[in-house]
């Protein structure tokens, strides 16, 4: 029997405590149209294990969100933007 764990178990393992043979590569992970949008969440659960930590080839990825943060939209518009006009620091920083 399969031990039911809470997205905020998952959020919160530490990625260092796993060799990277024992993380998920989503890089090999290929999305199956087929499966209807409403059970796309859990067949992504099934297939990556645990979304917040897994690796993409050789490169482990853990995944941390914060409430008061900007939205995903935001970041991705900033990095857009750095990108195209050839700054390429850091990510957005909110220096308010």
């Amino acid at each position: 029997m399969q031990k039911q764990v809470s997205l905020a178990e998952l959020a919160s393992v530490d990625i260092q405590k796993f060799g990277k043979e024992e993380l998920m590569d989503a890089g090999q992970l290929c999305l199956d149209p087929k499966v209807p949008q409403a059970s796309r969440a859990d067949w992504l659960l099934n297939a990556v294990g645990n979304p917040y930590c897994f690796r993409v080839g050789e490169l482990g990825v853990k995944l941390e969100f914060v409430d008061d943060g900007p939205s995903l939209q935001d970041v991705f518009l900033d990095f857009l933007q750095r990108k195209k006009s050839g700054f390429s620091s850091c990510l957005h920083e909110d220096h308010s």
